[in-house]
């Protein structure tokens, strides 16, 4: 594997870890909302 690679593979790591936790945390504010 080269840096490149490495470093593409960490961004695309932190995109989904980013989307991740978006997606988790409307989803608990739409928990709290909803009752």
């Amino acid at each position: 594997m080269t840096p490149e690679q490495k470093k593409s593979n960490r961004r695309m790591g932190l995109i989904l870890a980013s989307i991740a936790v978006v997606f988790f945390l409307g989803f608990i504010a739409r928990m709290t909302f909803m009752r």
